[in-house]
């Protein structure tokens, strides 16, 4: 049975049967947003787990999707499975890489991430650029950690959503377009996150230097 007759079935008579049949035809879209994502990056969960939280995305898409709305079930699905995903990371607040808390970056400032270096191409922001104008980045190893403490105590000030997107960004090395994709938002708000984020770290490390 081909899927348009599966749908014209499942619409008129929504049985468990016929959705799961739907689900094994479509089970493809799961393993393509797994694989084509930074998903995989993530050392959160293993890819079973990853399946998993697809497949849940896969049979919400199914309960909600209309095919007289005129968008194809693909492009529907592919957004709920994705979102399932990024919603389960974030409810176990997403550790990339190493085995970190977003909570506690510490280990990522002081080990990976450069104060005085950009990660997009489109963007030559630094973290070097919150730190006030009348100091300038020290040579000696001992105040340049000092400044990265600081830069450490205000970043787990932050809102969530607000250390995700310096972790994906500073740490991550993800540019604006990557991160739009796993917040669900588009570039140009990455952006002005980005921007208004990288204001308020340089008045939280105002205020320590003053």
């Amino acid at each position: 049975m081909d899927n348009s007759t599966l749908w014209e079935e499942y619409k008129e008579e929504p049985t468990s049967l016929l959705k799961k049949r739907i689900m094994v035809n479509y089970t493809n879209l799961v393993y393509y947003v797994i694989h084509n994502s930074k998903f995989m990056n993530l050392n959160v969960v293993e890819e079973k787990d990853f399946f998993q939280f697809g497949v849940e995305g896969l049979s919400e898409a199914i309960d909600r999707f209309d095919p007289d709305f005129g968008t194809k079930f693909e492009t529907y699905a592919i957004q709920r499975i994705r979102g399932k995903i990024i919603d389960e990371l974030r409810k176990l607040q997403i550790k990339p890489r190493i085995n970190y808390n977003i909570q506690d970056p510490n280990r990522v400032i002081y080990r990976n991430v450069s104060i005085d270096q950009p990660y997009d191409q489109d963007d030559d922001f630094t973290l070097a650029d919150i730190i006030p104008s009348e100091y300038e980045l020290p040579d000696d190893e001992f105040n340049a950690l000092e400044q990265k403490e600081l830069l450490v105590k205000a970043i787990k000030n932050l809102p969530e959503r607000d250390r995700l997107i310096v972790t994906l960004y500073y740490y991550e090395h993800m540019n604006y377009k990557e991160i739009s994709k796993i917040l669900d938002i588009t570039v140009s708000r990455v952006s002005q996150l980005h921007s208004k984020i990288m204001k308020e770290l340089r008045k939280k490390i105002e205020r320590e230097y003053d």
